[in-house]
Formats: structure tokens, sequence, C-alpha cells
């Protein structure tokens, strides 16, 4: 494995955190059903936070205890783009141009349980490197080694690069950005997926504004009214009533 450590971060908001813990609980629960190990996140077009949802869902399952390598299967967009990335290290592309084997190109996080997988340097040919058979090794190999594998994959409205991973996935999930993405696009997408017999398990809705999410989960407040009550009990403002 390769002495680069990627520092990656976990939101501090409760909220969030417990939206992307029931995203990991309902691929759990849709586990029973049919063995996933492999999870694709995909778009119907770029810039909707598809990166972001990737990295947190990957901390958040390895927090739970699971072995989880985090995939970056954009070979096409340049290294400074990227959330995690870095011009000195071997990834994706290298290892599947037979350059580096699959231990090399592996680098460890700062979370435990959590393995990145850098895309690696741009590539002329993706769509030839994840047709090849070095790319079903790759995944062979990997799901013998960790419990969850996650692929950060393009927009399905720019390449065919995610189809083509979402076929030889497990699982895929659409990420959309809410109030952005019309449904024409979103059925086109979905019948891109439908074409390669991809497993589609739904679509998740990021950027969703604070307001909105409050009225759909009503619960939203009790985290923070936690943290406000704590605080208040620190400061001898808050005052406790017990009827026995």
């Amino acid at each position: 494995m390769q002495t680069k450590t990627f520092n990656v971060y976990n939101h501090e908001n409760q909220a969030v955190q417990d939206a992307y813990s029931m995203l990991a609980a309902n691929i759990h629960l849709k586990d029973g059903e049919r063995k996933i190990k492999s999870v694709v996140l995909t778009s119907c077009k770029p810039s909707v936070g598809k990166t972001t949802l990737a990295i947190s869902l990957g901390i958040t399952m390895a927090q739970s205890g699971w072995k989880v390598l985090l995939v970056d299967a954009d070979m096409r967009k340049p290294s400074e783009a990227k959330r995690l990335n870095s011009d000195e290290i071997n990834g994706l592309s290298e290892y599947l141009s037979g350059d580096v084997e699959l231990q090399d190109a592996l680098c460890k996080t700062n979370v435990k349980n959590l393995t990145y997988f850098s895309c690696g340097k741009n590539h002329p040919n993706p769509i030839g490197l994840l047709c090849s058979a070095r790319f079903d090794e790759m995944i062979a190999k990997a799901r013998n080694v960790y419990d969850f594998i996650i692929f950060d994959t393009p927009a399905l409205a720019t390449v065919a690069d995610g189809s083509l991973v979402a076929a030889k996935s497990d699982a895929t999930m659409l990420v959309v950005e809410i109030g952005s993405t019309n449904l024409l696009t979103l059925r086109r997408a979905k019948q891109q997926l439908e074409k390669v017999n991809a497993n589609t398990l739904g679509v998740v809705l990021n950027k969703v504004r604070k307001r909105d999410y409050k009225e759909y989960f009503e619960s939203y407040n009790y985290f923070f009214n936690t943290e406000k009550f704590l605080n208040m009990k620190m400061t001898g403002k808050a005052k406790i009533t017990t009827k026995l």
C-alpha cells in the first residue's frame, strides 16, 4: 500500500450524519434481499455533490466497523478538480494499464477501516480500461478483502463510464440535486441503467435545504434540542421536574 495518507473528514452536523447513517442502513436492508458488496454512485449530470456523498457514505460505513474501499472511477476529470487525489500517486488508471499491482495502488486514510483507491492520472481511453479483464479481476480481489466497495463514477449524461461500472456492480444509486434535475433527465438515466441490467436501489436527494429537510423529518430538531439542553444544563439554566 502506498505511503500517501488521505485525510478525509466527517460532518459535525448530527442531522447530516444521521442522514448518511439512514442511507447506509437502507443499503444493509437491501443486502438481505440480494448480497450487496459493491455500490455505484452516479448521477444524471455533473456537480450534484456525488463525490461528497461517496466519501461521507464510506466514512459512515467504516465507522460502523465495515472494511470499505472507496474507488474514484472517474479517470477523466483532472487531478486539480478532485476532492481527493494527487499527481504523486498511482491509482486506478495505472493499475488497469498494468503498471502497478492492486496493493501498490491503494492508499490509507485517517479513518479506520476506510481505504482509498485514487483514479490515478488521466488516461486517453478510460472506457477501454473499464471494459478490460483487469477491472473484473480488481473487483473480484476487492470483494475478498473488503465488506463494501463504493465506486464514485462520472455522470451518466456525459460519458458511458458510470453505466459500465454499474453493470459490473451489485447495486447502483442515482444522486440527484433537488430542484435542479428534471423528471425527463431522471427517466433517461434510469433507462440507461436498465439497458445494462444495473440493479438500481433508488434515488438519493442531495443538496436539500435545511427548511425542506425539517419539514420532511419532524424529528430534525431532536439532535439540536438535546445539544441545547446539555448546554443549558452546563450553565445551570436547565430546570428538571420529575413526577413520581
